[in-house]
């Protein structure tokens, strides 16, 4: 069953460079900018699913509204925290925002609501890969640092885990077609981390405005080398989704998603990061 939580997790002045790997947290945080309006795109489009196939499925209904109520809630967060990079002289990331609404909208209205879920589905079935590499690979990086932002991605992705199947069920729902779904999924690939990337080089521009020249080649090769390092654990297993009877629903929860998702339930104020409290536990 998914569950919407709604950690405390803010702090006053939270730095945006969270990690004591300041390139590993401007990667992710340019995928924030861009984060809310998928959301949105996939709140809209899974509401349509809901609302118009699941009259003989009441339980993918009950699903469907879980999902939509966690997305919505990660979308609300992330325009909180972008609003300090707005702030902070990231006022670019606006292009790049049009450009994924624009897209996304062009999307809704053009494509069939099959090829739709299946970008749903796509995106969301990369994303559990994403949660894993993050959760069992880069538990260093969230340590150390500032709590907020790595809090709000540990929070985010455990619960992109947690709801790995829900669109997926929603595509079976509506279509099924398997090469439409692999359509879906190439497309989604693509396009997300095309936005992901134009938003990442902007704030990393901003980062490296003020570095010398030896400095500004040294956090490339750190940012290059962060890339390289979660796509050689990606891809090997992105394979899987191109199996026919692929489902998500079958891949056990390992065991530090299973405690993040446990921690992120608390309703006290959370100003330690997950990845720090599991160290001190």
């Amino acid at each position: 069953m998914l569950t919407a939580r709604k950690p405390d997790i803010a702090t006053e002045d939270p730095h945006l460079a969270w990690s004591t790997v300041p390139e590993f947290a401007h990667i992710y945080n340019g995928a924030s900018a861009v984060i809310p309006y998928v959301e949105h795109y996939l709140n809209h489009v899974m509401a349509m699913v809901r609302d118009g196939h699941c009259a003989d499925s009441p339980a993918l209904a009950a699903e469907l509204d879980q999902f939509i109520r966690q997305e919505a809630t990660h979308a609300r967060y992330h325009i909180v925290f972008n609003k300090r990079m707005f702030g902070a002289g990231y006022e670019g990331l606006k292009t790049v925002i049009d450009r994924a609404v624009d897209d996304l909208q062009r999307i809704k209205a053009r494509r069939s609501l099959a090829f739709n879920v299946a970008y749903c589905a796509g995106f969301e079935t990369t994303a559990t890969f994403s949660a894993k590499f993050l959760l069992e690979r880069c538990f260093p990086l969230f340590k150390a640092g500032d709590a907020y932002g790595a809090n709000l991605l540990q929070w985010h992705v455990a619960e992109e885990f947690e709801h790995r199947a829900t669109c997926h069920a929603a595509f079976r729902q509506v279509s099924g077609n398997y090469l439409v779904r692999l359509a879906g999924l190439a497309y989604s690939f693509w396009h997300i981390n095309m936005l992901f990337g134009r938003a990442t080089a902007m704030v990393m521009a901003v980062h490296r405005a003020d570095m010398t020249a030896d400095e500004r080649r040294a956090s490339v090769r750190v940012e290059k080398r962060l890339i390289r390092r979660q796509l050689a654990y990606m891809l090997p297993r992105m394979l899987r989704l191109l199996v026919p009877y692929y489902d998500p629903a079958r891949l056990a929860v390992p065991l530090q998603i299973a405690q993040a998702l446990d921690y992120y339930r608390r309703n006290d104020p959370i100003r330690v990061s997950f990845a720090d409290a599991v160290e001190a536990a």
